[in-house]
């Protein structure tokens, strides 16, 4: 009983937080069982320093591997409970083991490139497992556990992830700039013609047009252009 609401628990957490705490889950899921066993061996060379030693040693190395083997575990943990469900409801071996791998195999591509989906397909399947335990009708409990699935799906917003993938390059378009935008970095070229034609002036007496950007005189009339 104890275990079945540790589950429970366990699998609302993934349906609708997994994205966030699939990392704590795994580390604290093998580290633990690494540790169990590290301390189980080391309690058998040297006693109970073997065994707290073990445990808090195993327990660091089971939760680092969680990390960096992330989707493999994902992908076990998947399969492992398919495989169970297939156990509970079809009782033929062939056949779990056949859902099983299948299961491994689609948790592994999942939580490859989706690690929302991933994360809810594993709490789903942990879900209806609970929930056959609880003796609830497998019909029951399938429908109880796709909805939830597809409420903390949406919940992790993963139906909206894509649409903001593609909203959130929006403003790097390759298209045309509008005819009023300004260049940022202009070129050499444009910026020389700029300034050249900025350069240019026109005596306020005769007219002539004053090349010279450091004239104070004009050279046709002698007329001050300063004033």
């Amino acid at each position: 009983m104890g275990a079945a609401l540790v589950g429970l628990v366990v699998a609302l957490a993934l349906i609708f937080a997994g994205r966030f705490l699939i990392r704590v889950i795994a580390f604290l899921a093998v580290g633990v069982a690494v540790g169990s066993a590290a301390a189980a061996f080391g309690a058998t060379l040297l006693g109970f320093v073997g065994f707290v030693i073990g445990g808090f040693i195993g327990f660091l190395v089971g939760g680092f591997l969680s990390l960096v083997l992330l989707p493999l575990a994902i992908a076990f943990a998947i399969g492992l409970v398919a495989y169970n469900l297939s156990q509970t409801l079809v009782h033929l071996y062939p056949v779990s083991v056949v859902l099983g791998v299948i299961f491994f195999i689609a948790g592994l591509f999942l939580s490859l490139k989706f690690l929302a989906l991933a994360s809810v397909v594993f709490g789903s399947l942990l879900l209806f497992n609970v929930l056959v335990f609880f003796r609830f009708p497998p019909v029951i409990a399938l429908i109880i556990a796709l909805l939830m699935g597809v409420i903390g799906f949406w919940t992790q917003d993963g139906f909206e992830s894509k649409g903001r993938q593609g909203s959130k390059f929006a403003s790097w378009s390759r298209g045309a700039p509008p005819a009023s935008a300004v260049p940022v970095n202009p070129s050499p070229t444009t910026t020389s013609s700029t300034s050249s034609a900025t350069a240019v002036r026109y005596c306020a007496y005769c007219g002539t047009r004053i090349e010279s950007p450091a004239a104070v005189y004009c050279p046709n009339c002698g007329a001050s252009l300063t004033s």
